[in-house]
């Protein structure tokens, strides 16, 4: 069985994420969804097909929790590699991942890879913002400040 421990959270380059994107499968052929945490800070462009997931929401609501879990089992049989962000992914991104984690049912637990954006969207969006085919809703002077 899959372990509940921060050890079994992975951290995935934007480049790896890229490359999954673009292929429309993890590099094991396998399912991914970006879960973006942020809040306030979601203007200015997000990860193509991401959901936005806001952390206090996360954090503060089961039935949201609850409502990510039941949305990604919907996505079919098989493993999916939920893939957390926030803005730098070093609190936000991370702990949504751990309480995604935490909150899945023994059963669900070996359905699920948990990853997190290394670097998160701050990164992102200095590598791929300005491709329409990986990033949405992008405005590049928000950025530039």
């Amino acid at each position: 069985m899959q372990s509940r421990s921060i050890a079994a959270i992975r951290y995935v380059d934007a480049s790896e994420l890229y490359q999954w994107m673009k292929q429309g499968v993890t590099s094991m052929g396998e399912q991914f969804q970006v879960i973006d945490v942020r809040g306030s800070d979601y203007i200015g462009g997000h990860i193509a097909k991401g959901w936005n997931y806001p952390y206090k929401q996360l954090r503060d609501n089961d039935d949201v929790l609850q409502d990510l879990v039941d949305k990604l089992k919907a996505k079919g049989d098989g493993v999916i590699n939920c893939v957390f962000h926030c803005a730098l992914s070093q609190q936000r991104g991370p702990s949504a991942a751990m309480r995604f984690l935490r909150c899945i049912s023994d059963e669900d637990l070996s359905r699920f890879r948990v990853w997190v954006l290394r670097g998160g969207f701050n990164h992102w969006q200095g590598v791929y913002g300005s491709d329409p085919s990986v990033t949405e809703a992008y405005r590049a002077e928000i950025w530039s400040m």
